[in-house]
């Protein structure tokens, strides 16, 4: 097997981002013969779009706690300053968007199932599904 040339090593470098691999060598073996002249276009990275799911989604959606509406149709946001001092009993929390979907009855049950469970168990909030199963 035939060594590499300096120059057809130091291009395949320039152009890939990855070195060695069959791509490369093979990029830099066409230099060294001379079928390729070195410093022709540079291959694109490709990026990737972020699409609107995932974490950056859930910070952006409004939070509200279903178990305490407010008198006007609207919520209280989500989270209570304190567990010992707050009169507020624990929040059931969805996203703004869903509380609007959500019926009277889905509401009430699910606030239900959630102050069923004992809640902090070791320093955690406990988790309970929004919609009940079928």
């Amino acid at each position: 097997m035939a060594k590499l040339c300096p120059k057809g090593k130091a291009a395949a470098k320039r152009k890939f981002d990855v070195y060695p691999s069959a791509y490369a060598n093979m990029y830099a073996s066409a230099v060294c013969s001379g079928k390729v002249k070195p410093g022709g276009k540079k291959k694109k990275k490709t990026i990737k779009k972020k699409t609107g799911g995932g974490l950056r989604k859930w910070v952006g959606e409004k939070w509200v706690d279903i178990g305490a509406p407010k008198k006007n149709g609207k919520y209280q946001p989500c989270g209570r300053k304190s567990t010992t001092k707050s009169k507020r009993k624990y929040p059931k929390c969805v996203p703004l968007a869903k509380a609007q979907r959500m019926s009277k009855s889905q509401k009430t049950s699910a606030v239900k199932r959630k102050r069923a469970k004992k809640q902090g168990v070791g320093g955690k909030p406990t988790m309970v599904k929004t919609f009940k199963k079928k």
